[in-house]
């Protein structure tokens, strides 16, 4: 892999985080809640459900991440090398590379959960997110790692884990895109 430039690196992640934060407060935040639970016109997830799904994502990864970046004393330098495995997952949810459909995994399927409260949950979660990446920038990325939710065992480097949540959630928010697109047609 080609090293990149570490604080450019974040600096677009956390553009990207702020982006589709920006949306779900001006869009979804006060949408009423039988709009947020509303199933796909496909019967797939409500808003509300991938709102959810995320949140999963969020409650397993920020207290690993804010356990690093707020505590962490290694040096940081001032380029990363993506990892080979972290790549592969970061291309897996990038839209733009794949249309494949994946299958959640089980610890992260939507349970039943407050619409409105998803919704707040996610906000909080994208703005602890916001701080990790520039507290972040302190942190050498490819020397911590974190086990990733499917699989202990397996580690990902703290860049690679923060890119891919980035791309897992801008995945998601094109799909919650989709839905509110078919519920204003109806």
């Amino acid at each position: 892999m080609k090293p990149i430039n570490k604080e450019q690196f974040l600096d677009q992640l956390y553009e990207r985080v702020e982006g589709y934060l920006d949306v779900v407060i001006f869009k979804y935040q006060n949408l009423p809640s039988h709009l947020l639970c509303q199933p796909a016109a496909d019967q797939g997830w409500s808003i509300s459900q991938c709102l959810t799904h995320l949140n999963s994502y969020g409650d397993y990864y920020l207290p690993k991440i804010e356990a690093i970046v707020f505590k962490n004393t290694s040096n940081s330098i001032y380029n990363y090398v993506p990892g080979w495995l972290g790549t592969y997952f970061v291309n897996m949810m990038d839209a733009k590379k794949s249309d494949k459909k994946y299958k959640a995994a089980k610890q992260h399927l939507p349970l039943e959960a407050d619409a409105n409260e998803a919704v707040a949950l996610f906000i909080h979660q994208k703005e602890r997110l916001l701080k990790c990446l520039q507290q972040a920038k302190g942190v050498d990325l490819g020397k911590e790692r974190i086990p990733i939710s499917i699989q202990k065992l397996v580690k990902l480097k703290l860049g690679d884990v923060l890119s891919f949540l980035v791309m897992h959630d801008e995945r998601h928010m094109q799909q919650i895109e989709r839905i509110s697109n078919e519920q204003a047609k109806n």
